[in-house]
């Protein structure tokens, strides 16, 4: 190889007795870079003609380059060095003709590009040297042969081309990947050999690549050449377009194939899931067309496979919702069964779907599929409550009557009181009776209307057909009321005032900008005891800081009032309450008996009751006062607070001892 028009570069990067600067250098990323120090070294270390000399520091790194590559790669290796010495290191550079003279340049301390002698003491490498062995190393350098590049048809082509002028071949399609090797480690002399050309690496690297996206001649004709020799097997254009086709051509029957009341847009899985089984009778038409016209394709359809290299690439370039979720391969095949049907094919069903066959088309039903389909909703009425009215009403038909077909139901719900494996609503229907039975209460099943309920149950009651169970059960519950005789914790409950002019007057500095900012919501408490006195709490959110910290100020009371805090007992859960349980107690009932005094009335600011097993953990905020507290909670959901938290309910102390100067609150929120 000639040597002239060739200019010889080399660099040396120490770091004395100092790893971690050495390993921060090389993870950082020089100025104008966006790889790291060590993947730059990686990627100059792959080129033609480049020396990089050990693993560590010392780093010492000699090429030889064109005269019009030289400026570029210069800049680079002083960003190098620049970083280098921000990272507590030194450095070398030296430019030399492989015949002429060599430059030195010095990075040390604060100084960069000083200028030096190679002779010079400080400068530690022998550039000299360097440059004796790039002149070797160019004058045995080998270029590869530039051949002419040849499209499969056998025609020359540019490397720039984008399209052969003779078959039309498109060189920038994508090319799938339809075999990969086992080992992957074969990979990596096709992947050397794209950096050496400088042809970019797929997404997410060689190793993991199911596509490559060439973008010219050179690039697609580089991938066919390299391929076969390391294990990829690609798939061939024709099957890899064909295949992008079918899968693209899904994605567009949401828009083509638009059901009644179908807004907004789908992916082709989505719809396949959510929109056609649930269809409006109205739909018939669309899906009728849609068997029609591709009817013929649904074998080819149900025939993709999710596991298969090809289809993936297939799928990644069409951009196919099918690869999204293993399970929807499932869905799509049930639907395309489901879509059959409308031109007459006898296609089994899956139970689900022949109820939404029976609601868009009953005429397409068989006898045995009708009877399969009434099983499949009485299933799903007994074990989730859907359409659990309906099933009432179906049972009533076989019956003498509604009333009848009620007291069948109810004894195969069995002891409501038992713990067993009925289902949940069985449960629920016979645990509503027995609260109507003990305290007139209105049963609340799931789907079901209370005031139809209530009078089958009071035909039941006059022909005394109710199961002696549930009169047992209705006994004992008046005997032993809930909550038997637990007293529970007595907590209040206060709701927030009008904001005054002096409320607004009494800002408070925000912990995280400091703005002084205006209360959002204001709390009148009244003394709840003889221990307490009454307190006027402020609540503020900084709008500024997107209401992101809720904090909290306590005065003496600033306005008096009346009104007393509502004073209300809170219970322990079931599974919380000690042993031995009071006699006659029963876990469902103590159960709703709770859950219904929690929706008496949407709490607010709440002070005392039970603690919870956060604020038993972590019960002392040590109050700036140093008084002892009385425990609060704000329920931020009801009263609008920090809506980016979610609501919830947030915990604090508030002292109202009396006498207090400077009554101090605390919030878990709070500084």
């Amino acid at each position: 190889m000639r040597i002239k028009g060739l200019t010889g570069l080399a660099v040396r990067i120490e770091f004395k007795n100092a790893p971690r600067k050495e390993a921060a250098w090389l993870r950082s990323q020089p100025q104008g870079q966006t790889l790291s120090s060590a993947q730059l070294l990686e990627t100059l270390k792959q080129r033609p003609l480049f020396d990089l000399g050990g693993l560590g520091s010392p780093f010492e790194l000699a090429c030889v380059v064109a005269d019009a590559d030289a400026p570029e790669l210069r800049a680079l290796l002083e960003a190098l060095l620049d970083l280098a010495v921000e990272k507590g290191g030194r450095g070398e550079l030296a430019s030399f003709a492989l015949d002429g003279e060599v430059r030195c340049w010095l990075w040390e301390d604060k100084k960069r590009a000083l200028s030096a002698r190679h002779s010079d003491p400080r400068v530690k490498t022998d550039f000299i040297l360097l440059q004796k062995h790039r002149r070797e190393a160019a004058l045995a350098y080998v270029p590869p042969r530039k051949d002419t590049l040849r499209c499969a048809c056998g025609v020359p082509v540019e490397p720039e081309a984008v399209v052969c002028a003779s078959c039309e071949c498109d060189f920038t399609t994508p090319i799938g990947i339809e075999v990969r090797p086992e080992d992957p480690e074969r990979l990596r002399p096709m992947r050397a050999r794209l950096m050496e050309l400088k042809i970019p690496l797929p997404e997410g690297d060689l190793f993991v690549a199911r596509v490559l996206r060439p973008r010219n001649a050179f690039e697609a004709l580089t991938y066919e050449a390299l391929m076969p020799g390391v294990g990829l097997q690609p798939l061939s254009r024709r099957e890899m377009k064909r295949r992008v086709e079918l899968l693209s051509e899904l994605e567009r029957w949401p828009v083509r194939y638009r059901l009644p009341g179908q807004t907004g847009e789908w992916r082709f899985t989505s719809w396949c899931s959510g929109t056609v089984r649930q269809a409006r009778p109205s739909a018939r038409k669309v899906l009728e067309r849609l068997a029609k016209e591709q009817g013929d394709r649904f074998e080819e359809i149900k025939a993709v496979s999710l596991e298969e290299s090809g289809w993936r690439a297939a799928g990644e370039v069409s951009g196919s919702s099918l690869f999204d979720f293993a399970s929807d391969a499932e869905v799509v095949a049930h639907t395309l069964d489901f879509i059959q049907r409308f031109d007459g094919d006898r296609v089994e069903l899956a139970a689900e779907y022949l109820v939404g066959l029976q609601r868009l088309a009953p005429d397409l039903l068989t006898a045995k599929e009708r009877k399969r389909c009434e099983q499949y909703l009485d299933e799903c009425a007994v074990r989730f409550g859907t359409g659990f009215w309906d099933y009432l009403k179906r049972r009533g038909l076989k019956a003498k009557s509604s009333a009848h077909a009620l007291a069948a139901v109810l004894k195969e719900a069995g002891d409501p009181d038992a713990e067993d494996t009925t289902p949940r609503t069985l449960k629920d229907l016979s645990r509503g009776a027995v609260e109507w039975l003990a305290d007139g209460r209105r049963p609340e099943v799931e789907d079901v209307k209370a005031d139809w309920l209530v009078r089958e149950l009071e035909a039941l009651k006059r022909s005394k057909a109710l199961p002696k169970i549930l009169l047992q059960r209705a006994e004992e519950a008046r005997r032993f009321p809930a909550p038997f005789g637990l007293t529970g914790a007595l907590y209040w409950d206060v709701q927030p005032a009008p904001i005054s002019e002096e409320d607004l007057k009494a800002r408070a500095a925000c912990p995280e900008c400091n703005r002084r900012v205006q209360p959002t919501k204001v709390f009148h408490i009244p003394s709840l005891d003889a221990d307490t006195e009454a307190r006027t709490l402020r609540l503020y959110e900084c709008e500024p800081c997107d209401r992101a910290l809720l904090f909290a100020r306590a005065v003496k009371q600033a306005r008096s009032t009346r009104a007393r805090a509502r004073a209300v007992h809170e219970h322990k859960d079931a599974n919380a309450l000690g042993r031995p349980l009071p006699t006659g107690f029963v876990k469902w009932r103590h159960a709703r008996f709770v859950s219904r005094r929690l929706q008496d009335k949407p709490l607010a600011l709440q002070l005392q009751g039970l603690p919870r097993v956060s604020e038993a953990e972590d019960s002392d905020m040590d109050l700036r006062c140093g008084h002892p507290f009385v425990r609060i909670r704000i329920h931020a959901h009801q009263l609008d607070l920090q809506p980016g938290f979610g609501g919830g309910v947030v915990m604090g102390q508030l002292c109202m001892t009396p006498g207090c100067k400077k009554p101090d609150v605390r919030t878990a929120r709070d500084d």
